[in-house]
């Protein structure tokens, strides 16, 4: 009997010192385009494990790995960004602040700009599964200010880069129309201050 309490005591003990000692993975996931938090969860998982965290309305997490190692890779999802698989060096673990990691997304304004020149401007709309259509003094509007309201649905889209395409627009428009505008437009348009 006092065999068996040793044993259970010297295995109780070894796993209090164990999870003292164990290494803890703190990040901070940040968006290569606003260089704040990614819009929508982040995921992160350690790679061939299903050990892994979300991380919180600031981007930072924290994931205690499953073994002590000289590296870790870390598989990071955030919202339609690509998906990052990151590593993580043990002696990142001693930090108090989490590591900066950075997703990225392309969002080629060039291409927007060609757009501009075959298709006028556009102004994207927070989208659902089931987009609203315009009404017709949505259809005023476009025709009026010479832009087109774009819903993308339930499309897969980074919604950084998109409100950085509204902006462009909301720019060109407040310099040519002087801001009158505003008054008329959806109020579901990304971006719009």
């Amino acid at each position: 009997m006092k065999l068996k309490l040793l044993l259970i005591f010297i295995f109780l003990t070894s796993e209090i010192a164990l999870s003292q000692i164990q290494d803890t993975i703190r990040g901070r996931v940040i968006s290569s385009i606003t260089k704040y938090e990614p819009n929508g969860p982040v995921y992160v998982l350690e790679k061939g494990t299903t050990n892994g965290t979300i991380a919180d309305s600031l981007g930072v997490f924290e994931l205690i790995p499953i073994m002590d190692k000289e590296k870790y890779i870390l598989e990071i999802t955030a919202g339609y960004y690509e998906k990052l698989e990151y590593e993580y060096k043990s002696e990142w673990t001693k930090r108090t602040k989490p590591k900066s990691i950075v997703v990225s997304a392309n969002c080629d304004l060039d291409k927007v700009a060609k757009d501009l020149r075959k298709t006028g401007f556009k102004l994207y709309l927070m989208g659902g599964i089931a987009p609203i259509a315009n009404s017709k003094s949505d259809k005023r509007f476009e025709k009026r200010y010479k832009v087109k309201y774009y819903d993308f649905g339930c499309d897969a889209v980074v919604y950084e880069c998109v409100e950085k395409f509204n902006r462009r627009t909301i720019m060109f428009m407040d310099l040519k129309y002087d801001g009158k505008w505003r008054r008329k437009v959806r109020q579901d348009v990304i971006g719009l201050d």
